[in-house]
């Protein structure tokens, strides 16, 4: 060992035969090395090792040393003898356990599993709850009142352990099997509830997945037939669009010539209504310059004047400016009055300007009101003209749809005509159907007919073949049963189970050599048989003879008990052939008997035998009467005067001389007669089960042969319904198709009819009222004339008031020049009266001034005089300009006419191309609109197919998806479509959820077959295994009671001990130990003395070892309680066992120490380190000498 506990070195001991003491003072550790070998054979127990977890098995260091992280025991052991149930000389066990909590467990350095190590060691003495390893602590729970660990020892001792947990597994088993068995029985019932409704709706989803087929197949053949009546109908669509765009092109360059040309005509109008306003607005800006010009030239000339009259006054100033200081008042007074003059001509002169500008803005008032009474004609008569072209639009738009409906009313009229003579084709052909209908219908009901009989003959063969696969599974199950019963029995025949050891042993011994099995007959048991309802009677009243050997001779019989004796394989009653003397019952006695009710029998005459063993079957049984009762029995045995033994049925006994024996054991095992007649039996069974098997497989031969037979015509049938079915469907499918069609026909003859109807009421709703846009046409021309005349007059209007305009505004600007000289003189006198008072005390200044003013004048007038000059040239110049605009002007208008004339008559071609054009447009709208739709139509088929079905056009024009009749087609989808939703919700996985909830059924009833039948054979045996363990467990302890008793008195010398079971149950039962020390009363355990009880349970674990030594035993300080006496007496008495057993004691008694043979001394030089020390106890002896 290393590192376990104290012993953190690598340590050997090793143990040799007989007795080793280990020995040291407390705290050395020496207890350590049990507590290893504990650990090592798997003790699991941290308060059995002393200690408070798992980890404190490591050494945990000392102040010197550091503490290591595992721990690991080697145990080796001699087996040579094979002792321990492995094909090897030497076992060596392992046990490591690591400070991370990981274990590992070795033998024969191969990893195995700590449930390994124990199950080596069961039934061996030496596991963990085996008696090989006792401390005190052991002692006192065997001593104590705690009877579940005293039992382990017990069962250790019996052999029972394995049984034990065999039978401990084999319950676990039974529990989970039961459990399992509940478990599935739900799931079973589960499932069925669940299969039902399956069943259902996987027929309604195969029923649903065969419609859908249809519907499938159906609607791409009508879909597919729809595409390519739509392409061919598109390529004359599209072909018709293609030329009509042709043509539109044409008309439409045609038209944009003409409309070009009309618009340039418009421009040029516009063109020249721009010139024309353009040089009327030049004439408007020469006459206002003509008129500014004509104001700043008289003005000039005024001003001129006006300058030569300064000029002349100034001089005449100079020259009399003396005269005019003393006429300055006089002057002064002259020139007020002058003022005062000007003043009223400027007033009046203001009144003529202000009447003046009245009448101008009078007259621009009406110029204008005419204006805009020009615009508002001229857009009246812009908004006719698109009325009259709007007018013009809709009565061609009128005359094409007059035509339109024309030829709708004639293709009416024709397609009326053409359904009329199909609706009279398809009334013939309905009769047709109707009639062939009811002859199928006739033909379909004797074909039903036949196919019921079909069925119900199959359904009979059928149930009789299911009755006969039902009564092979009984019988094989039975079969299965019978067999497995035999095969146990013959188990329990060859291994003589229930026979006492004794038989056992010398059958064995007898079968294996033949010389010594001369002269052995048997035991009795296996030499009779008893019939079923004599069995009980028979096997009370022999009991444990039938476990009797019978032997040729009483010197056979001397040879075997000699033989049990030497091989201590038990005792055994022997019935030699040579000595044993029938006796039988008196005749006189006999015929007493057969007189009485309830006799039935003498046992000897209703067993069956071989003749050479007719005298012991007389001893045994002649004297013995059968009866059928107890109360019979009783009336019999008074009868005879109790003389003889009188059995009942039921196993009740009325003895020689009157006693009674009778009763019922809680568990009947059974019986070693019942063994034998039950093998027969077995195999008999077995037999005539094999017979009926092979039967009942014929005769399912012969019916699945009639089955198939039957289910070949049923077949043919079921495909003659079928046929007959979907024909017989097919034309009433057919017929209700026809009927529809003709409904459809009449349908669609009444719509055409309506339509027709409604093309004529059409027609004179359009003619009407293409006759009022005409008239609107008429009055909208005129009042278009009209206008023209109106607008035409207002221009010329609007000539004459321009002209008056212009005449008032010339003499409005001749006002205002007047007004304004007459205003300028009034302001020259002003300030001349002004300069003339300021000027009173400066003559000469004013002289000097009024040269220079004069001269200044001169200059002035000198300017103006060419300014005037300038004005007459301009205003010469912008008369003549004048005179040329209005030329030009007279000369664009005559242009105007004769443009608008022109345009006038392209407007008549740009309307009659236009409605050419929007006749076209119409057309090919129309064109293109079928075309789209077409398109659409094709696309919406070929969407449909990928949507509904997920396959391309490409994919299904290479299938075929024949369609015979599209009406037909039409209809069925619409039928089958409608049996589809009647169906209701489906479920799509409802197929394979019912396929593998079925087969999931039938795996769980077999499942449960299996574990019903796993459930017989666990309580069988388990059964088998109590009964095994009760007979092997009595037969231990009754030797462990003798044996305990003997060593009691030879530990105690004297007094008595004894075991005892505390109920009737041998497995179950707890375990009283009753003592008798020399020269005491029978008392309690509790009542013994320490070194008393110490004594009691070591003399009880040397009569376990009595009977089953183990191969070493270590006892740890259980003798510490004794005194030396009773120390000699343990170590003499242990020395006995020595050759059988090693012995291991820890002890620290010198008595205990003197009877070892070697000695280990556990001490710690270091403190907290165990070290071993070893002594050959010869060896010391030979120093000491």
């Amino acid at each position: 060992m290393q590192g376990f506990k104290s012993f953190p070195d690598q340590t050997l001991i090793e143990f040799h035969p007989g007795i080793t003491a280990i020995v040291g003072p407390n705290g050395s550790g020496k207890s350590n090395i049990t507590d290893a070998i504990r650990w090592v054979l798997g003790e699991q127990s941290v308060k059995t090792l002393r200690g408070a977890r798992m980890e404190d098995v490591i050494f945990n260091g000392t102040e010197t040393r550091r503490q290591l992280g595992f721990a690991e025991v080697t145990i080796t052991f001699d087996n040579k003898d094979h002792y321990i149930p492995l094909d090897y000389e030497t076992v060596e066990v392992t046990r490591r356990y690591y400070r991370s909590g990981d274990s590992e467990y070795l033998i024969n350095k191969v990893q195995c599993r700590l449930k390994d190590i124990r199950e080596l060691f069961l039934d061996t003495g030496i596991g963990r709850d085996g008696y090989s390893i006792i401390g005190q602590g052991r002692i006192d729970q065997i001593l104590s009142d705690n009877s579940e660990e005293r039992r382990k020892v017990f069962d250790e001792a019996a052999g029972i352990v394995k049984f034990k947990i065999r039978k401990r597994d084999a319950e676990r088993k039974l529990e989970r099997t039961e459990q399992n068995l509940v478990r599935i029985e739900d799931i079973v019932q589960e499932i069925a509830q669940r299969l039902d409704p399956l069943e259902k709706q996987a027929e309604k989803t195969k029923i649903y997945q065969k419609l859908s087929r249809e519907v499938r197949d159906t609607d791409i053949g009508l879909n597919l037939y729809d595409i390519k009546r739509n392409q061919i109908e598109y390529e004359k669509s599209k072909q018709v669009s293609d030329d009509l765009s042709e043509d539109l092109e044409t008309a439409r360059k045609l038209a944009q010539t003409l409309k070009n040309d009309y618009q340039k005509y418009e421009k040029n109008l516009a063109e020249i209504d721009r010139e024309i306003e353009t040089k009327r607005l030049q004439q408007s800006v020469q006459n206002a310059d003509l008129a500014e010009l004509g104001e700043k030239r008289a003005i000039g000339k005024e001003r001129k004047r006006s300058l030569k009259l300064q000029i002349e006054s100034n001089l005449n100033q100079q020259s009399e400016l003396k005269i005019e200081e003393r006429l300055l008042d006089g002057d002064l007074e002259q020139k007020q009055i002058q003022n005062k003059k000007l003043t009223e001509e400027i007033a009046e002169l203001t009144k003529s300007f202000e009447s003046a500008t009245k009448v101008v803005t009078a007259q621009k008032q009406e110029l204008n009101q005419l204006n805009d009474q020009i615009e508002k004609i001229g857009r009246e008569l812009k908004q006719k003209q698109d009325q009259i072209f709007n007018l013009k639009n809709s009565t061609t738009s009128y005359s094409q749809e007059i035509i339109f409906v024309a030829e709708q009313i004639s293709l009416l009229e024709t397609e009326i005509k053409n359904l009329n003579l199909k609706m009279l084709d398809i009334q013939t052909k309905h009769h047709e159907k109707t009639q062939e209908y009811k002859n199928e219908q006739e033909s379909f009901a004797l074909t039903n007919s036949d196919l019921i009989i079909a069925r119900q003959k199959t359904e009979k063969v059928r149930a009789e073949l299911l009755d006969l696969d039902q009564t092979k599974q009984q019988l094989t199950n039975e079969l299965n049963n019978s067999q497995y019963r035999l095969k146990t029995l013959q188990e329990l025949e060859a291994s003589r189970e229930g026979f006492h050891q004794a038989v056992k042993a010398i059958m064995q011994k007898v079968e294996s050599e033949d010389e010594f099995g001369a002269g052995i007959h048997g035991p009795l048991a296996e030499l009779i048989n008893v019939p079923q309802k004599y069995e009980k009677a028979i096997e009370v009243t022999l009991g444990a003879a039938l476990h009797n050997i019978v032997t040729s001779t009483k010197a056979d019989a001397s040879r075997m008990i000699e033989w049990l004796k030497q091989t201590r394989s038990g005792r055994e009653t022997f019935l030699p052939l040579d000595t044993i003397r029938a006796r039988y019952v008196s005749e006189h006695d006999l015929k007493r008997i057969e007189q009485q009710s309830g006799f039935l029998s003498i046992a000897s005459t209703i067993v069956g035998f071989s003749e050479e063993y007719t005298e012991i079957i007389g001893q045994l049984l002649g004297r013995v009467i059968i009866a059928e009762n107890l109360e019979q029995a009783l009336k019999i045995s008074a009868e005879i005067r109790q003389k003889y033994k009188v059995v009942t049925l039921a196993g009740d006994i009325v003895q020689v001389g009157g006693s009674m024996t009778g009763g019922q054991d809680k568990k009947q095992s059974p019986g070693l007669l019942r063994r034998n007649r039950e093998i027969t039996e077995y195999q008999q069974k077995i037999s005539e089960l094999d017979n009926k098997i092979n039967s009942n497989n014929s005769a399912i031969e012969k019916k699945t042969s009639q089955l198939i037979a039957m289910g070949q015509i049923q077949a043919d049938l079921e495909k003659s319904y079928l046929e007959k079915e979907k024909y017989l469907y097919q034309l009433a499918t057919l017929t209700e198709q026809i009927m529809h069609e003709l409904e459809q026909v009449k349908q669609e003859l009444n719509n055409k009819t309506d339509n027709l109807d409604k093309y004529r009421v059409r027609t004179e709703q359009v003619t009407q009222k293409k006759l009022e846009t005409e008239t609107d046409l008429t009055q909208a021309e005129q009042i278009q004339s009209e206008l023209s005349d109106k607008l035409e007059a207002l221009q010329q209007s609007q000539s004459a008031a321009n002209q008056k305009f212009q005449e008032l505004q010339d003499q409005l600007i001749a006002l205002n020049i007047s007004l304004q000289t007459k205003k300028e003189s009034q302001a020259n006198f002003a300030a001349l009266a002004e300069q003339a008072k300021l000027d009173f005390t400066s003559q000469k200044s004013r002289q000097e001034n009024l040269a220079k003013q004069t001269d200044d004048l001169k200059h002035e007038l000198e300017k103006l005089s060419e300014q005037i000059v300038e004005y007459e040239n301009r205003y010469q110049n912008i008369e003549k300009e004048l005179s040329y605009l209005s030329e030009a002007i007279n000369h664009k208008q005559q242009e105007r006419s004769q443009i608008e004339k022109q345009q006038h008559d392209l407007f008549t071609k740009v309307e009659l191309q236009a409605d050419q054009v929007s006749n076209l447009q119409l057309q090919l709208e129309r064109s293109r609109q079928r075309t789209e739709r077409l398109e659409q139509s094709i696309a919406s088929a070929k969407n449909h197919i990928w949507e509904n079905y997920e396959i391309t056009y490409i994919e299904i024009k290479q299938e075929e998806y024949p369609i015979e009749n599209i009406t037909e087609a039409r209809e069925t989808l619409k039928r089958i479509r409608g049996e589809i939703r009647d169906l209701g919700p489906i479920n799509p996985n409802a197929i394979e959820e019912y396929n593998e909830v079925f087969e999931r059924h039938d795996f769980m009833l077999t499942q449960k077959a299996d574990i019903e039948l796993s459930k017989t054979k666990l309580i069988d045996v388990i059964r088998d295994l109590e009964a095994a363990m009760s007979k092997q467990f009595v037969e231990n302890f009754v030797q462990i009671n003798h044996n305990f008793n003997e060593v009691f008195s030879a530990l105690f010398t004297g007094g008595e001990a004894e075991l005892d079971l505390e109920t009737a149950d041998p497995l179950t039962s707890g375990i009283v130990i009753k003592v008798q020390p020399p020269g005491k009363r029978l008392q309690n355990l509790n009542l013994l003395s320490g070194g008393e009880k110490s004594l009691t349970a070591i003399a009880l674990l040397l009569a376990i070892f009595k009977l089953r030594p183990a191969p070493f035993c270590i006892l740890d300080e259980v003798e510490s309680a004794l005194d030396e006496t009773n120390i000699i007496r343990f170590t003499e008495y242990l020395t006995k066992y020595t050759d059988e057993s090693q012995f291991v004691l820890v002890t620290h008694r010198k008595g205990t120490m003197e009877a070892a043979e070697r000695l280990y001394g556990i001490t710690m030089k270091e403190r907290g380190v165990s070290k071993v020390l070893s002594l050959e106890l010869t060896d010391a002896d030979m120093v000491n000498e």
